[in-house]
């Protein structure tokens, strides 16, 4: 039963991340890599009678997947928003870490 419901997370967080990865016109249904995913799914299906150890290697791919695709939307968020632009003033580069200046009477 547990390892159902990790295997029902992980589909949903691969096709989470590939909803992500799609334009916002696109549906993640009508892609091919939604398709392949699904097909495999159905493929290693197994019942409580047989074990099998594939299909914990399939379980293992589809984990590791779903971390890639997260990774790699996390490092895009990231690195879009700490690229160098050019100069910074140090109130944006402060604002940016989280800190905040001293005020300065003039």
């Amino acid at each position: 039963m547990a390892s159902t419901i990790k295997k029902m997370h992980t589909l949903r967080s691969l096709v989470r991340e590939l909803r992500r990865s799609l334009p916002k016109h696109e549906r993640v249904q009508h892609s091919p890599t939604y398709s392949y995913i699904m097909n495999q799914y159905r493929q290693n299906a197994v019942t409580d009678e047989l074990y099998c150890r594939e299909q914990e290697e399939m379980a293992h791919l589809a984990q590791t997947c779903a971390t890639y695709l997260e990774s790699s939307r996390r490092y895009i968020e990231l690195h879009s928003e700490f690229h160098g632009r050019g100069e910074r003033t140090v109130k944006e580069t402060a604002d940016m870490v989280g800190f905040k200046l001293p005020n300065d009477p003039k």
